[in-house]
């Protein structure tokens, strides 16, 4: 394979790289924000003063133990996994990227030893 070959490898690992680094800046802001908005899930609290009896106890039970633990779970769970996805392949493309430069390195040499 020529060098050519190799460095316009390297450079879509490279883009890669850089864009899976801006997924996971974007997905941290969307963390950051969506647990900031942790705390609206319940409320308004509600009172005696708000809104009462049956009613407001299903409603209740639903928003704390359908919504509220829903909206914990996609935080902890399925945010997490998608960070360590992102990480997990950021790794891997490190390791190419560097496989490569290696491998231009050897080329360059062989061929500055062939002149």
């Amino acid at each position: 394979m020529s060098l050519f070959y190799y460095y316009g490898l390297l450079r879509k690992k490279q883009e890669q790289l850089q864009r899976l680094q801006d997924c996971q800046s974007q997905l941290q802001g969307i963390k950051q924000e969506y647990l900031n908005y942790n705390q609206t899930v319940t409320t308004p609290e509600l009172t005696s003063t708000t809104w009462q009896g049956s009613l407001a106890n299903k409603f209740e039970d639903i928003r704390t133990e359908g919504i509220l633990v829903s909206y914990q779970d996609l935080e902890s769970t399925q945010l997490s996994n998608a960070f360590s996805t992102i990480n997990s392949k950021m790794s891997s493309l490190k390791s190419e990227i560097l496989s490569l430069k290696q491998t231009i390195h050897s080329l360059e040499l062989e061929m500055l030893e062939d002149e």
